[in-house]
């Protein structure tokens, strides 16, 4: 079958011209000086009469091109902003050795012209929504998560995890190349400095990867087209207790055909935190209660060396590569005063308030140290080659290697005697190695339609070595226990041919693709020699988008796709992991994945000050992983995983940019979505259902033209889950930002979490117990920082992070 599809794809590439009838015209502005590519301008075709036929506009690498070329064309003119007009004859034209076209800078002397302004916050297109990451001006210095939480669609609760409307299953890009690490670490990872915009692509076309059920997000790096060598840096400071501090510096050289960077950031991002929870367990007529509370804290430090170029062979031919290495560990402390009470009687209550009237059947001190590690390399080249009828090729190769782990210590005493009571402690080994393979083509055929194919493939190995072991008092040895310590390896294999047509006209534009993927898994463990855990399956992904431009102020767009979430290898584990006091967690390894239908409409509308845009949404999810609590022991909770049902997300998510003066903008932006879940796991039926919403605030006063003051909010609401719920959350931050040496360097005070509200109570819930937990975090703080930049315009540093590691981090 792989081998008919690649007959079949090289007999589409050679029959390319055939769909390019009619002679053809096109070639490339270049600037005659500095050698860059002249990017939108005017390009024309003139009669014998003088009267202009066509007329175009280059794209972004300079190229231009005409089909269908009548006879009587005589000549073509060329002009620019900046550029001397240029005329040449089709003759000449025809004639020349290169399609390259030069145009002379204008050697004019004019005063100095200053011109200030800024990119609305939003744009809508016909796939994706763009925003400006210049306007959050309280995230400089953070990282992509602190982006993140100021978009309309995307949550980020107080444990990190984000949301986009409403799902955490997403992918994300860097610079548009795919990474199915955790989007949570990989945007903790990224600093905001570097980051200029973000894509929001919640209906992908076929083209791309059918992973992440709620769609795509985007990271584009900033760029700079600038001859020469380019630095630019930011260095913050956030205090000592606790330690928080970090800087990034990135290095360009761009010559005629050549652009090469390096860039390296360290962080190190402590937070203080505190813990107040309580479970409730009913056996017959045994009630259990056990609270508890404590300090919660988390150490946490990232690194990355990141370097890579392009190289433009000639006007048709270019190379990108990139290196990323990285590593990062967090560690989260706990240590937390438990009083364990048990009640014995007819008629027990489990959710009526607890009365204690007697002394707790045991007291204790449980000291859990949980580390993860993980470290990360990825390298990857692609070539792309533009043909004369302006089809194109592109190949990309990748490799990945990743190490993750990390070491768990569980420590109980009694309360008073400090007598051991329990210790445990565990081992993770977890080497990761991937490959992807992937082959994009796309030919233009008549009337501004274009059709794009490839094939993509991608291989994953993931082994597993843990250790869990307990500690004998009797005997002064550490034990281990089978039911805990395991070895387990995943492969998994992906193969994905697509096709894709596309077309346009003055006021529509349009995307209809067909995308299948054939997945072989295959899930081995130690525990159950010669067992093999296998789903070999393929998935058929279609896609649609069009995109109405109504007038010169109101657009309409529409979108539909299909989309696939894997169970990551954490999932499909199985075998107990003991990782925290109160829960033990099993996977499965027969999990299926998840698959998404998502159907939206979108509409964007600008006034005088005011711009607008609304999209309203229905996600519906089938197969839908359920994390699933049950009653492990009378303090336990065990957790497993399981397809047990659907859910439906149907909402609108909007924004709006208002502009009462020059100097003071408001942004405002906001996702309201009808949220509902369905299923049914071991006879125990779940149907949960809640009205969610989120809001985004940000308003900036220039109160000089040097120094801006920005205040932003988030808050999210409550929201059911599976098995409960998540309470409300509010956070806001403030700041003031000072333009230095004409803007090429800044100084930025910032508060962030004023109010110290990051709190966050989330609840689980059966017949047969309750569990409720306040997650709150002390991450109040003031940080200074300074940033500059030398020469920076910068080219795109086509970075790639690592493809799956962090996923399983």
């Amino acid at each position: 079958m792989k081998t008919f599809l690649f007959i079949v794809l090289l007999t589409v590439i050679r029959l390319s011209t055939a769909f390019s009838q009619g002679k053809t015209i096109s070639g490339q502005l270049i600037d005659q000086q500095s050698r860059q590519k002249i990017e939108f301008a005017n390009v024309s075709l003139w009669k014998k009469d003088s009267t202009v036929w066509k007329g175009t506009l280059s794209d972004t690498l300079g190229k231009f091109v005409f089909t269908e070329v009548p006879a009587n064309i005589t000549y073509l003119k060329f002009q620019a902003l900046s550029y001397k007009t240029k005329t040449i004859s089709l003759g000449d034209f025809a004639q020349s050795a290169s399609n390259e076209v030069l145009l002379s800078p204008e050697n004019k002397t004019l005063n100095e012209v200053v011109v200030t302004g800024e990119k609305a916050v939003a744009s809508l297109q016909m796939d994706k929504q763009t925003f400006q990451t210049k306007q959050f001006q309280n995230a400089a210095n953070g990282t992509g998560m602190d982006l993140m939480q100021r978009l309309p669609a995307v949550t980020v609760n107080t444990e990190g995890e984000i949301a986009l409307r409403g799902s955490t299953g997403f992918i994300l890009l860097v610079d548009g190349k795919p990474s199915t690490r955790t989007p949570a670490d990989i945007l903790a990872q990224i600093p905001a400095n570097i980051i200029e915009s973000i894509e929001l692509i919640t209906s992908p076309s076929a083209k791309y990867d059918a992973d992440g059920k709620a769609g795509m997000i985007n990271i584009i790096t900033k760029k700079n087209t600038r001859i020469g060598t380019a630095w630019s840096g930011n260095i913050m400071n956030g205090g000592t207790l606790p330690l928080r501090f970090g800087s990034d510096v990135q290095w360009t050289f761009t010559d005629k055909k050549w652009s090469v960077f390096a860039a390296a950031d360290y962080r190190r991002y402590d937070i203080d935190g505190f813990r107040v929870g309580e479970i409730r367990t009913k056996f017959q007529d045994t009630l259990s209660y056990m609270p508890s509370q404590g300090v919660r804290n988390y150490m946490d430090f990232q690194y990355s060396l990141r370097a890579g170029g392009t190289f433009q062979a000639s006007s048709a031919d270019q190379w990108n590569w990139s290196a990323y290495i990285g590593e990062k560990q967090t560690d989260r402390t706990a240590n937390l005063h438990y009083q364990d009470y048990i009640v014995t009687k007819a008629g027990n209550d489990l959710f009526s308030p607890f009365s204690v009237s007697q002394n707790p059947y045991r007291q204790f001190f449980n000291q859990n140290l949980f580390v993860r590690s993980g470290k990360f390399q990825t390298y990857n080249i692609d070539y792309s080659h533009t043909y004369a009828n302006q089809a194109k090729l592109s190949l990309l190769g990748l490799y990945e290697f990743s190490k993750l782990g990390g070491p768990l210590n569980n420590y109980d005493s009694y309360e008073g005697s400090n007598k051991l009571l329990l210790w445990e402690r565990s081992t993770e080994t977890s080497p990761l190695s991937a490959w992807r393979f992937q082959l994009d083509y796309s030919l233009p055929l008549r009337n501004k339609n274009k059709l794009e194919f490839g094939y993509h493939w991608r291989h994953i190995n993931h082994r597993g070595d843990f250790l869990f072991e307990r500690y004998s008092a009797g005997s002064s040895t550490w034990v281990s226990d089978p039911n805990y310590t395991d070895n387990m390896e995943l492969v998994q294999s992906i193969h994905a041919p697509y096709i894709q047509l596309n077309g346009s006209n003055n006021q529509f534009s349009y995307a209809v693709g067909l995308r299948s993927e054939w997945m072989d898994r295959t899930l081995t463990h130690a525990g159950e020699p010669g067992k093999v855990y296998s789903l070999n399956q393929i998935y058929l992904f279609p896609s649609l988008q069009g995109i109405w431009k109504l007038d010169a102020e109101k657009t309409l767009r529409i979108g539909y796709s299909r989309r696939i979430e894997r169970p990551t290898s954490k999932l499909m584990s199985p075998f107990k992991n003991h990782r925290h006091a109160e829960t033990v967690e099993t996977g499965d390894p027969n999990l299926l994945p998840e698959i998404a239908n998502v159907l939206e409409i979108g509409f964007s509308k600008g006034f005088d000050h005011i711009s607008f845009t609304a999209t309203a949404y229905v996600n519906f999810l089938q197969d839908k992983v359920f994390r699933v609590n049950e009653i492990y022991s009378r303090t336990i909770l065990g957790r497993t995983y399981t397809n047990a049902g659907n859910s439906q997300s149907t909402g609108v998510e909007f924004l709006t940019e208002i502009r009462p003066s020059k100097i003071w903008k408001i942004y405002l932006s906001g996702n309201l979505y009808q949220f509902d879940v369905q299923g049914s796991f071991r006879g125990i039926e779940t149907k949960q259902s809640s009205f969610n919403y989120n809001v985004n605030g940000n308003t900036s006063l220039d109160l000089s033209p040097k120094l801006r003051f920005v205040w932003d909010f988030t808050y999210l609401s409550k929201s059911v889950t599976t098995q409960g719920y998540d309470s409300d959350l509010l956070l806001s931050n403030v700041s003031l930002k000072y333009s230095l040496w004409g803007n090429k360097a800044n100084v930025n005070l910032q508060c962030l979490n004023v109010f110290n509200t990051n709190i966050q109570t989330i609840v689980t819930q059966t017949p047969s117990f309750y569990s409720s937990t306040d997650y709150r975090k002390w991450d109040r703080v003031i940080q200074l920082s300074f940033g500059f930049r030398i020469n920076d315009r910068g080219q795109k540093t086509k970075s790639t992070k690592t493809e799956y590691g962090e996923k399983e981090f």
